[in-house]
């Protein structure tokens, strides 16, 4: 979702061909060693920059102590469901990821699958626009690292879909839902244009090949790309009703993060209308999705979810304190669950980098 290519991490991992041994992919790389893309620097000095005034903003503009008032006013039944919905909403995030793993074949067993599962909300904690999520693959450890890092670009190309194409579908749906905010000034034919480019983005997501397609435009400015097509074109493989099913469960996943939202903020105290504050909610996700260089997108979330929900008649303080809850809830609990797996991150092989790619 980021100008930078989400694959960055693996880009001197999953390149080697399908059928090299590990000798010969250590000859192959030190003979063709990845070459930096001087043009992708300046998207993350702007990046930086950009991110850099929205915490300035977000400190500036928020009453901290007015936030912790609304923290400590939680109370009744709406935060209790919601802490009853992280249940289901872990299982469908898992659930999605086991059904792409064991496209690995039999190798995959259900401890690997559910130990990187963990762990990748751990590194995903800790890194950028939890750019660390994609480092599931290295846990998958009978499966060729090639193979297990197209899985995990899959798995989660699926979420930035339906966050991207819900996003783009609640920006041209809110302002006739009462929404109203001084930088919206698009006329009724963009709000069309942007409900259209949403679903057509979702529906990609039922037509893998297209995914393929995309990954290949998005870096085909990269000296390494060519390396990585063959892992890429595995991805094509996946059926329609499998892609429809992942593209169900990360919908159905983020339904229920949204719900969770709207449910803190009534718990809260703030009462918005159903269908509107859980758009609002997608129009915070989708932005912070693409201002990406926090640890695990904190603070930006904030500042966003203020932005989309003012809309609404929402108080900074209250949206704020709404967004940490959801942060703690469905980022952090699993990030420190993930600390529970943490000795497989000291015990992966000194040549994990050298494991030949596969296919699906």
């Amino acid at each position: 979702m980021a100008g930078t290519s989400i694959l960055d991490t693996f880009r001197f991992d999953i390149g080697t061909d399908s059928y090299m041994t590990p000798e010969a992919s250590e000859m192959a790389l030190a003979a063709n060693p990845p070459i930096p893309d001087q043009r992708s620097l300046l998207p993350r000095i702007v990046k930086i920059v950009v991110t850099l005034a929205v915490l300035g903003l977000l400190v500036y503009q928020v009453n901290w102590e007015g936030v912790l008032v609304s923290l400590s006013q939680i109370a009744g039944w709406g935060i209790v469901v919601a802490l009853l919905l992280w249940a289901p909403n872990q299982f469908l995030q898992y659930l999605r990821w086991r059904l792409i793993a064991q496209r690995a074949g039999e190798s995959v067993s259900i401890e690997d699958i559910r130990a990187s599962y963990w762990l990748g909300h751990t590194l995903g904690f800790i890194t950028p626009g939890r750019i660390g999520a994609y480092g599931r693959a290295l846990f998958l450890s009978q499966v060729p690292l090639g193979r297990a890092a197209v899985l995990t670009v899959v798995e989660r190309t699926y979420s930035a879909l339906t966050v991207n194409g819900f996003g783009l579908i609640a920006l041209g749906v809110l302002p006739y839902l009462g929404w109203n905010v001084s930088w919206v000034f698009w006329s009724g034919t963009i709000s069309m244009l942007f409900v259209l480019s949403g679903f057509l983005l979702i529906c990609i997501g039922i037509f893998p090949g297209k995914i393929v397609s995309l990954l290949r435009r998005a870096f085909s400015t990269r000296a390494w790309a060519a390396r990585m097509v063959s892992s890429l074109d595995a991805a094509a493989q996946i059926g329609t009703g499998s892609a429809l099913l992942y593209l169900s469960l990360a919908t159905l996943s983020l339904i229920i993060s949204l719900f969770q939202f709207v449910l803190i903020l009534e718990a809260i105290g703030v009462d918005i209308p159903l269908i509107a504050g859980m758009l609002a909610v997608q129009l915070n996700f989708f932005l912070k999705g693409n201002i990406p260089l926090t640890l695990g997108n904190v603070g930006v979330g904030e500042w966003t979810a203020l932005l989309c929900l003012r809309g609404l008649g929402v108080a900074d303080t209250h949206a704020v304190a709404a967004s940490l809850m959801l942060f703690t809830l469905n980022v952090a609990l699993p990030a420190g669950i993930g600390l529970l797996f943490i000795k497989r991150i000291f015990a992966l092989p000194k040549n994990w980098r050298l494991k030949p790619s596969g296919t699906l």
